[in-house]
């Protein structure tokens, strides 16, 4: 015996909600990865220091570069927000400006690209990864990735690519600094492992250091390193927003 017709239409129309796909807004979206929202993640991490204006800090630092012998060396940094340093050193110092300088509004979301990549166990803790594009057309760094985990949450790895080919590999450990009723968490340690490019010029050495550097011309000796390099930072003696006058900056400008 046949089935009556509109049994007949309700089984296609059963069948065709089965084969018919979900609309676009309900599904994952090819290549998108489900993960921390990264403005959110890194407009959350800059909050702490939106009252920080400014910094002083001593840097000691030892180096190891190839075919190059560098003494170990001291230099006093000075920071202005939003992004300008000066540093004061009896001899010469190469310090990473990207990552040798601490900038806790270098990965402002209004002046990044920003992708989270993924999340991994690092030394036993689950770290978010993401992939952070500098906006400006005239910066140094093609991109960093960026390993950010704890409680708070803070930056406790980066690797960078540099737009002539050296690579930074970059790890820090932080400190709580106390300033009367101030509480910051500042770096305490850095270590930088940087691969330069093998057979051509580096270009890259003015990216070592803010730009009025008393010895800055001491920089040439980095052109032509290639091969592997260490340099490990330490900071202490931290002063937080002494009111230091803009022509302390005035040479960094130029």
């Amino acid at each position: 015996m046949k089935a009556p017709i509109p049994n007949r239409f309700l089984t296609l129309f059963l069948f065709l909600l089965l084969i018919i796909p979900t609309p676009a807004s309900t599904q994952e979206r090819p290549g998108v990865k489900q993960g921390p929202d990264p403005r959110q993640v890194f407009t959350e991490m800059m909050k702490p220091y939106r009252e920080l204006n400014d910094y002083t800090v001593r840097i000691h630092a030892k180096v190891n570069m190839p075919a190059i012998r560098i003494p170990d060396f001291s230099a006093i940094l000075y920071f202005k927000k939003p992004d300008r340093f000066h540093i004061e050193t009896r001899s010469f110092a190469p310090i990473p400006r990207d990552s040798g300088m601490f900038n806790p509004f270098q990965f402002d979301p209004e002046k990044n690209l920003i992708t989270y990549l993924r999340t991994e166990n690092l030394n036993g803790m689950l770290l978010d990864v993401f992939k952070v594009e500098p906006i400006e057309t005239k910066a140094l760094i093609r991109y960093y990735h960026v390993w950010i985990g704890g409680n708070p949450r803070r930056i406790l790895q980066m690797e960078s690519l540099s737009v002539k080919g050296t690579k930074g590999r970059v790890k820090l450990t932080y400190r709580t600094i106390e300033q009367g009723l101030e509480k910051w968490l500042l770096p305490e340690k850095v270590h930088v492992q940087l691969t330069f490019p093998e057979g051509m010029h580096n270009a890259d050495a003015s990216s070592f250091t803010a730009k009025d550097n008393p010895f800055s011309s001491g920089m040439r000796r980095l052109d032509d390193v290639s091969g592997e390099g260490e340099i490990s930072l330490s900071y202490s003696e931290w002063q937080i927003n002494t009111g230091l006058d803009d022509r302390l900056f005035q040479k960094d400008k130029k």
